[in-house]
């Protein structure tokens, strides 16, 4: 194989990708288009002696030579879209798109951090919250009407969220952690599209429960920003009841999603880098 030769010091295991991103990257970057096939085509020349006898008198003898050369191509397709998030990342590095710090200023730029996963599949948790509370229900005492009356009360303040959270569907609700050097963590939401997860969802919770072993990168972009960071002067204007409760019911569900004190990123890829020993 060709690739034997080549000094390959390491290898992105991709966790996540976002194919139609990284294709529109892609296609932009090079100004033709995604990639479909790759063709690698080779020719081998084989070159052989032909020997004839020539008509000289049967004292002396002889024989001419005459060099012929057969030539044999060889072609190999390759599936071209694996190649494409690897050199994607490379070429935004190298033009610069690609910034390395969180930050307010980097707010709608691609970043790349790395640090800790922890990914919750909500979808795998609402199949198993009725008989979650009914266990936390079976393990409450109920033999005097103030255990019964505390049953109740439970009941009754957690049925609300336990409806909020059966009708609305949810994706891969997941949080980055980012070491500083002076050893703070800083807080990344995402939320991740099952179809873009090249692995088996329902084993991450299965394998990991919420934290992933090991460091991360994310290359995303950063769309969000703390809410103590945000200096923006846009004044909203008065609204009515209406949207009043559309607004409401955004917060409610933000509950279930980005912390007011946390970045949030749309992310493109999630990868480990895999080296081989020295």
């Amino acid at each position: 194989m060709a690739q034997d030769s080549q000094n390959i010091e390491s290898i992105f295991d991709f966790f996540y990708l976002d194919n139609p991103k990284i294709k529109s990257f892609y296609a932009q970057l090079n100004g033709l288009g995604a990639l479909n096939t790759l063709k690698n085509t080779s020719q081998i020349g084989d070159t052989r002696k032909m020997e004839a006898t020539v008509g000289v008198p049967a004292v002396t003898g002889g024989k001419m030579a005459n060099d012929h050369t057969v030539n044999t191509t060889s072609e190999q397709l390759y599936d071209g879209l694996p190649t494409m998030p690897r050199e994607m990342i490379n070429r935004l590095d190298e033009l610069g798109f690609i910034q390395r710090e969180l930050a307010p200023e980097n707010l709608g730029g691609l970043v790349l951090v790395k640090g800790y996963l922890n990914i919750v599949d909500i979808e795998v948790m609402k199949a198993v919250i009725d008989p979650a509370l009914h266990f936390a229900l079976g393990s409450m005492p109920n033999t005097t009407s103030a255990h019964k009356n505390k049953r109740e009360e439970f009941k009754s303040s957690t049925k609300p969220i336990v409806d909020f959270m059966k009708n609305i569907p949810f994706a891969l609700s997941c949080n980055m952690f980012v070491p500083s050097e002076s050893g703070d963590l800083t807080q990344v939401w995402m939320s991740l599209s099952r179809e873009d997860m090249p692995s088996f969802v329902h084993d991450i919770n299965f394998k990991h429960g919420e934290k992933l072993a090991g460091m991360w990168y994310v290359l995303g972009i950063l769309d969000a920003i703390p809410n103590s960071m945000d200096v923006s002067d846009v004044v909203l204007p008065n609204i009515g009841e209406m949207e009043q409760f559309k607004k409401a019911m955004s917060e409610m569900m933000k509950m279930f999603g980005r912390d007011d004190e946390s970045y949030g990123m749309t992310p493109v890829a999630i990868f480990r880098v895999l080296k081989a020993k020295q």
